[in-house]
């Protein structure tokens, strides 16, 4: 497992989704993706000008919605994924 953490500026919308049977009629490499029923995704510019990708889930994506606003600094704990996006773990 890799950890990351960054600080930076929110640079788009918040899109909060909700992702009830998402994996209904696809096979189901991994039990846990049965259990999230929420996901956040934003953008956020780092400090080097690069702009990265996050998401969170459940919890987290219900905190990050409600707490933040887009041109807010954040400061948070993830991991990267297969794709390079950074999965939120905590604030």
């Amino acid at each position: 497992m890799n950890i990351v953490i960054i600080c930076g500026k929110i640079v788009s919308k918040i899109d909060f989704e909700f992702i009830y049977n998402r994996y209904k009629n696809s096979e189901i490499k991994h039990k846990e993706k049965y259990t999230h029923t929420s996901i956040v995704k934003c953008k956020v510019k780092l400090l080097n000008n690069s702009i990265v990708e996050i998401y969170g889930y459940d919890e987290i994506a219900d905190y990050l919605y409600r707490n933040f606003k887009e041109n807010q600094i954040i400061t948070i704990e993830g991991k990267i994924d297969s794709e390079m996006k950074i999965e939120v773990k905590r604030f």
